[in-house]
């Protein structure tokens, strides 16, 4: 897999750690990169009336999963790509009865055989009921500065 050029490069070796993770990433990423869902904190779509559901699904799985990759934590890169992996899993399983077929097919992820973390499915939950986090009311615009 190579990761779509609008990606941090950085997340690539992480990402071909995990074999769920890399085929999550081989069938979403040019609709992510298309959408500006290329890096942490990337939810422009939660509060847009523009947006499908599907899309806005899309936007959280992404935001959880480069937030594992991207952010600050003090984990081994196998340990960023199965928390990611979880996190995208967690996501779907609670929102896949409101996707259309095609973004069911194209969202779910095999995360069988990964450990899983009780704490961080508790984390995405409460984030997941808020709908938190935009301070960017300009969907569509670019996010980082180059």
């Amino acid at each position: 897999m190579f990761l779509n050029i609008n990606f941090n490069p950085e997340i690539e070796k992480t990402i071909l750690l995990s074999k769920p993770l890399t085929d999550w990433f081989a069938k979403n990423q040019n609709t992510m990169a298309y959408f500006e869902l290329i890096h942490m904190g990337c939810l422009h779509f939660e509060e847009s009336s523009m947006a499908s559901n599907d899309i806005r699904v899309l936007g959280r799985m992404a935001n959880a999963a480069l937030t594992c990759l991207e952010g600050e934590f003090q984990l081994t890169q196998e340990e960023r790509a199965s928390k990611a992996a979880q996190a995208i899993a967690i996501i779907y399983e609670s929102e896949k009865e409101d996707l259309n077929e095609t973004s069911q097919e194209l969202y779910s992820i095999n995360v069988e055989g990964l450990e899983k973390d009780e704490t961080q499915e508790i984390v995405i939950k409460k984030v997941l009921s808020k709908h938190n986090g935009i301070k960017n009311r300009r969907p569509g615009k670019g996010h980082r500065r180059h």
